[in-house]
């Protein structure tokens, strides 16, 4: 589907003029009734049972599929509310426990990207769909139908495979439902291309055994991104279509669902604009999908879609809803209008990223940005009927940090209706953004008892807390607090992997997720979405629930006091308590005990109703008064007959925290790298661990050994807070070399000292390669060497692991590294892509020829792991280095007039410090030992130890030496009665230990290092 050049420039042109137009001429303003603008019908196809055909395999090609079709962005730079209400913006987790999923199972394996993962549960089926394929289960995850292409259904759908499919389950008929997109025979940008919507209806309720009717509904252009939804009168297809008009032409559909159940001839297809929609370039409108097994009264089928005010034309964020009635008895008088623009309890958002562009979400490991999906009411947008109101809930991405970098969040809403005809109205709506991670590709769906379950993609790219593409999804009781998730999130799959790099769709991921409610019971979901393991991308399936099916089920859902602070010997116990049963509930014991000690046993004598909480604090208070200490609180219930004992007790630790105690938990500046100079500022960031407020006290930084540099923090930060110091004293960084960084708290009578001091390494770099381009998949994208195990989709022409450490023992010298590079096979010539290793064993950061460990090794595949082996010398010194490997095409070297010139290309893999065209450089630490070194009398008499004071009698002892064999230090007054005795820490360079005598008495005290058997000896003086 690539777009001829000089097309896609004339419809920019025609856009570009019509937008003019728009603007100037006041064309924008369309009535808001509409007519159909398109009608036709299609002959049925019978196909067979699938049990008795011979299925089609899947004829995979890696690669992007179906390109998103976007023209006229209409983002205005500046315009709009950036601003968020802030109670309705949850930022903390749900408290209520999940039940964890009770089946979870790997749907599709595929390499196209993205893969379109959609699926639908029956009575006794799951239906799964993907790009250009199909499965079908059993409900206990039994393959019952393989992974065949969606062809193989036969009939319409053969011999397309188009893609953008969608899974269906029409309840009320029994009848499950396959739609896809067809792009014909001349693709999608020709007004003339014999497009289609392809849609396949079972024959019964065994999609396995029933067969299919298919149809094809001709549409003229391509109706990209369909989405089909049931009403009482038709199926109804919203697309992503003519998004440059979408208010002209049509782009919304009903299909006669009554004669596509019975397999009849003529089944008619009525084209419908929206009148009065703008859009964002890309868009995707949603129909009420209507679940459970009463279907809504035939009219008023509304089509939803949002406007945010930082589109042209739109001054004020809304939702919008049309309404479509069909006349099947006189198809010309359908109709198709503007019912509702809703602002009241539309809090401000801001739905736009990177001003429309793709690639928007950050993922660890220095990989490519993906898609966050804006643009899109996502699927499906469900609607149920209960007896005094009729529901909608609905989802979409929104930003809620767009002046400091995109994060996801989801925007999701519960409309109301009071009775058929009636206006809808916002009941709750709630951005679901509990930490910093983003939250996007969200599916949103509500059981037959009012919860709701939001299943939904997880990210981050922290390195702290790196989390590659995964699914999670969370919920909430229908009698919580309104805009609330108020069920902790809970685990669908992990990610293995980071979204894959490409030239032309690296950015692409998922397309949809689709969460669909079970009909067997009402209240069991089951979500399907899609996680990568490079570079394929698997569907997973989760089937969980929110409420339980049990009619008597007592939990305790959380304790809400005490919680960690300054705590006493009088504190009171309160906790939340849950109903997940259906019946009401009084009389239960209520225990809690701590630290596994005595119980305390009460009788909650209220009454909870089926489905709602309530707050119970015990009479009899907990003694929780020793200073530091961690205490663990177990609170159970007794209900007599419960049928769940899996909510019954709940356990959380509390401390009672330290008065005083502060310490440093990381540096943030300098960096390494080529450019440090004499006059680098040193950050670092520092906690409050203690239970008081703290102000004005010391901090300081000691870079190799020298000197330490001491400041005062003139602020204060609070019990649990977190502050960033930049130093006044600047540090010289300008002699290429390695530092040993080490910065520390100094507060006076800190009652914790092990988190006072924290310590980095970093190099002044002798280059670091940075023009490289590695956006075709080009260099290393896996580097594996003992503990260091990286991930990481190439992003730019150098990239920085110095945190990552490998130890390799010079007494066992052959080693094995494995590598991956994602570059494509098929256009790059056998034996092209290369890599060569470094360790720079002098330490003066320069890459030397003798210190070439790999040269030139060929990687011959992309996306697969390759092990090669290398040797250290014999006499490699101890301790720290620097590790570079750099991998490129060496069939295209840089600035070289001719392109065939191979060796040209290896020079500059082989010269670490060259930019090469295509590749990339990456550097991490190795550490050397040697396990045959004795710790005897000549090699303790040769170390030098070292004590520097940091504050009032507080010292850091220092023992330069590479070598890391165990070393005992003890203290002794002199009496010669021992004061205390540690194992020494050993940080590659040197041992270390932090002495703290702030509590000893004056005078002379002996430092001892060494073992039972030797030994060297140090005075110092305690003032």
């Amino acid at each position: 589907m690539n777009i001829p050049i000089y097309i896609a420039m004339k419809r920019f042109l025609l856009l570009f003029i019509f937008s003019i137009l728009i603007q100037f001429k006041g064309l924008a303003q369309t009535p808001e009734t509409a007519g159909p603008v398109f009608i036709d019908s299609s002959t049925v196809s019978i196909a067979g049972p699938l049990s008795q055909q011979e299925l089609k395999e899947l004829k995979e090609e890696p690669g992007e599929k179906n390109p998103k079709y976007t023209f006229g962005i209409s983002v205005v730079p500046g315009k709009g509310s950036k601003g968020y209400i802030a109670e309705k913006l949850q930022t903390k987790m749900g408290t209520f426990q999940n039940q964890g999923p009770s089946l979870v199972f790997e749907a599709a394996n595929v390499s196209f990207n993205p893969s379109d993962p959609t699926g639908a549960v029956g009575p006794n089926h799951y239906v799964n769909a993907f790009n250009e394929g199909f499965a079908i289960w059993d409900k206990q995850g039994n393959l019952l139908v393989p992974h065949s292409a969606l062809s193989s259904i036969g009939g319409e759908f053969e011999p397309n495979e188009d893609g953008d499919p969608i899974v269906l389950y029409d309840e009320p008929a029994d009848r499950f439902l396959i739609l896809q997109m067809s792009t014909g025979s001349e693709g999608q940008y020709n007004s003339n291309s014999p497009a289609a919507i392809l849609v396949a209806v079972s024959r019964g309720p065994d999609p396995v055994n029933d067969g299919w009717y298919t149809y094809r509904f001709n549409t003229g252009t391509t109706p990209d991104y369909p989405k089909i939804s049931i009403w009482g009168d038709a199926y109804y297809v919203t697309s992503n279509k003519d998004s440059g008009q979408p208010q002209g032409e049509q782009v919304v559909f009903a299909l006669e669902r009554d004669r596509m159940l019975e397999g009849s001839d003529f089944a008619r297809i009525i084209g419908f604009p929206l009148p009065g929609i703008i859009t964002n370039g890309f868009y995707s409108p949603a129909g009420f999908n209507a679940v459970g097994n009463q279907l809504p009264p035939r009219g008023n089928a509304p089509i939803i879609y949002f406007q945010d005010d930082s589109w042209v034309d739109i001054n004020q964020d809304h939702l919008k809803l049309w309404l479509i009635n069909v006349n099947w008895f006189d198809v010309e008088m359908s109709s198709i209008s503007l019912s509702q623009q809703i602002t009241n309890g539309v809090s401000p958002f801001n739905s736009v990223f990177d001003g429309g562009d793709e690639s928007n979400l950050s993922q660890p490991f220095d990989g490519n940005d993906i898609d966050a999906l804006q643009g899109i009411v996502m699927y499906p947008t469900q609607y149920r009927r209960f007896s005094n109101y009729n529901s909608v809930v609905l989802n979409f991405v929104v930003d809620i940090d767009p002046s400091s970098g995109e994060h996801a969040a989801i925007r999701w809403y519960e409309l109301r209706q009071q009775a058929d005809g009636a206006p809808w109205q916002v009941y709750q709506e709630g951005t679901y953004a509990p930490d910093d991670s983003d939250r996007f590709c969200g599916s949103i769906g509500m059981d037959i008892r009012g919860n709701i379950a939001l299943g939904y993609t997880i990210l981050n790219d922290d390195p702290n807390n790196p989390i590659v593409p995964s699914l999670r999804y969370t919920g909430r009781f229908a009698g919580d607090p309104l805009g609330t998730m108020s069920i902790e999130e809970g685990v669908i799959a992990d990610g293995i992997t980071i979204t894959p790099s490409s030239p032309t769709s690296g950015h692409r991921y998922g397309d949809y997720s689709h969460l669909a409610v079970d009909p067997s019971d009402g209240i069991t979901y089951w979500f399907n979405g899609e996680i990568i393991d490079r570079p394929r991308r698997l569907n997973m399936v989760g089937v969980f629930q929110i409420g339980s099916r049990d009619q008597n089920d007592i939990g305790v859902a959380d304790i809400l006091s005490p919680e960690s602070g300054n705590l006493g010997e009088n504190e009171s116990v309160t906790v939340l308590l849950r109903n997940y049963g259906t019946n009401s509930q009084t009389g239960f014991e209520v225990t809690y005990r701590i630290n596994g000690g005595d119980e305390v046993t009460e009788i909650f004598e209220d009454v909870i109703e089926g489905g709602a909480s309530a707050e119970f604090m015990f009479d009899e208070p907990a003694d929780l008064s020793d200073e530091g200490e961690i205490y663990t609180i177990t609170v159970s219930v007794d209900l007599d007959g419960d049928e769940n004992d899996q909510n019954d007790v709940l356990t959380e630790e509390v401390e009672n925290l330290l008065p005083n105690d502060v310490g440093v938990v990381a540096i943030n500046a300098p960096d390494a790298s080529a450019d440090l100079g004499p006059n680098e500022e040193v950050t670092v960031s520092i906690v409050n661990f203690g239970g008081s407020t703290q102000q004005n006290f010391q901090v300081s930084y000691q870079i190799n050994s020298g000197n330490p540099v001491v400041e005062t923090f003139n602020g204060s930060i609070e019990a649990g807070d977190a502050i960033t110091y930049t130093f006044q004293q600047r540090a010289d960084f300008s002699d290429q070399g390695r530092y040993v960084i080490e910065a520390r708290t100094l507060l006076e009578n800190d009652q914790n000292s092990d988190n006072d001091a924290y310590e980095r390494v970093i190099y002044h770099l002798g280059c670091s390669p940075d023009e490289s381009d590695c956006s075709l998949g080009d260099g290393i994208t896996y580097f594996e060497l003992n503990e260091i195990q990286n991930n990481t989709s190439c992003r730019s022409g150098y990239e920085e692991f110095l945190s990552m450490t490998a130890t390799l023992d010079r007494n066992n010298p052959n080693y094995e590294v494995t590598v991956e590079s994602s570059f494509l096979e098929d256009i790059t010539a056998d034996g092209a892509e290369r890599f060569s290793m470094w360790i720079d064993l002098n330490d003066n950061s320069v890459f030397e020829p003798s210190e070439q460990v790999i040269d030139s090794e060929i990687i011959p595949a992309g996306n697969t792991r390759y092990t090669y082996d290398f040797q250290l010398p014999d006499d490699a010194p101890l301790g720290n280095h620097l590790l570079r490997v750099k991998a490129s095409d060496v069939s295209y070297p840089q600035d070289s007039d001719n392109p065939d010139d191979f060796g040209v290309g290896l020079s500059q893999l082989n010269d670490p410090c060259a930019d090469v065209l295509y590749g990339n450089t990456q550097d991490y630490t190795v550490l050397i030992t040697d396990s045959d070194v004795q710790v005897g009398q000549d090699f303790i008499d040769d170390l030098e130890i070292e004590i520097f004071p940091v504050a009032d009698n507080i010292y850091q002892v220092r023992i330069d030496s590479p070598t890391n064999a165990p070393l005992m230090l003890t203290v002794h007054n002199i009496a010669g009665q021992m004061m205390l005795t540690n194992r020494l820490s050993h940080n590659g360079e040197a041992y270390t230990y932090d002495l703290d005598m702030s509590y000893a008495a004056t005078g002379v005290y002996l430092l001892r290092i060494g073992n039972n058997d030797y030994g060297k000896v140090k005075r110092f003086i305690v003032k």
